[in-house]
């Protein structure tokens, strides 16, 4: 018999084929992130002032907490699996490209000044929500059930931690003007 049973082969596709789809889910979760950043940034080029810029700190931050430990996760596996480093490099600068694509467009498309329209603001909630459903999707379909497999029972108090973690992002002030008076 082979090393590992006669399902190891098939339990080792299957963990490639997770890695694979952790990243498509973070292909398709930045697309519409992009374009809220691309918002925000004219929103804070508009306004001019640095309230504006802190104000889309935030959502940034978070961008980049929710999605770190994904790729981390998904190129270690990938790498386990035999995709050569290069492959995997690729793959996440095919992503990076795209998200500075999709904020140029997220910019052009709601130029400077129409943060305040109507459309804009129903518009950027439907963006937020899709890609908070693409994560959601993503996290409950592929990351959890093998955080679980591999983790144990910590994994819910990391998962707790985490949400935590982004929650602080987005209630913590990052005005530097406030209450210090330097």
């Amino acid at each position: 018999a082979a090393e590992g049973g006669p399902h190891a082969g098939s339990e080792a596709h299957r963990a490639a084929k997770r890695a694979i789809m952790i990243w498509l889910g973070i292909l398709i979760d930045a697309v519409p992130e992009s374009l809220v950043i691309g918002i925000l940034i004219n929103k804070a080029a508009s306004e001019g002032n640095s309230s504006s810029a802190e104000a889309a700190l935030p959502f940034v931050i978070g961008v980049f907490l929710s999605n770190l430990p994904e790729s981390m996760s998904s190129s270690g596996s990938m790498k386990a699996h035999g995709i050569q480093v290069r492959n995997i490099l690729l793959m996440w600068w095919t992503i990076t490209f795209l998200t500075a694509v999709g904020a140029m467009i997220g910019a052009l498309l709601f130029p400077p000044g129409s943060s305040e329209d109507p459309a804009t603001k129903i518009v950027v909630s439907g963006v937020e929500g899709l890609a908070a459903g693409a994560m959601l999707t993503m996290i409950a379909q592929t990351m959890l059930p093998e955080a679980f497999e591999q983790g144990g029972d910590v994994v819910g108090l990391s998962c707790l931690g985490g949400f935590l973690c982004a929650l602080s992002v987005k209630l913590i002030p990052f005005s530097s003007s406030s209450g210090s008076g330097h």
